[in-house]
């Protein structure tokens, strides 16, 4: 399989809720990888969270407000009430990534969704790829760095995405 087939066809999904948090975090292995966060929250509801008490934990609002500079045809958008991909990255460790982002965490920039009381009504899901089948694959920041791009390029760009 070459790069292109593996970022696209690898990725196992986890439907996430706030009330089994711990149970789900357990589900995802803490190995590299790349993922993504999909959801049913609207933009609209999802750009009313400015400026959190945890400097570290992103504004949503500003992260759409730059994502909203690109022309529509590269970006991500929502259909009618369906699930789509608002958020993609990679880690070293993608169990404790998903914690960072829906429980937070504190001196790491990260989402902290599940913070948010509001967003815990919606449809989530964290989907993960590990990356295995890339020939002589060797983890480090860079190359996840160009995976997570090389995939963004073939679906779009995330709303709540700023780099």
């Amino acid at each position: 399989m070459n790069v292109d087939e593996i970022i696209l066809q690898n990725w196992e999904e986890i439907p996430v809720n706030y009330w089994d948090i711990e149970d789900v975090a357990l589900k995802i292995p803490t190995k590299p990888g790349i993922y993504q966060i999909r959801t049913t929250a609207p933009k609209k509801i999802l750009s009313l969270f400015g400026t959190r008490d945890d400097k570290n934990h992103y504004n949503l609002n500003k992260k759409i407000t730059e994502s909203d500079k690109l022309p529509i045809p590269f970006k991500i958008l929502q259909e009618e009430s369906e699930k789509y991909t608002v958020y993609t990255g990679h880690s070293y460790n993608l169990r404790q990534r998903f914690r960072e982002h829906f429980r937070g965490s504190k001196g790491t920039g990260c989402l902290a969704l599940f913070q948010l009381e509001r967003l815990r009504h919606y449809e989530w899901s964290y989907e993960f790829n590990q990356l295995v089948g890339i020939e002589n694959y060797s983890d480090s920041k860079l190359y996840r760095t160009f995976l997570e791009q090389k995939y963004r390029s073939k679906i779009g760009w995330p709303i709540l995405c700023s780099q």
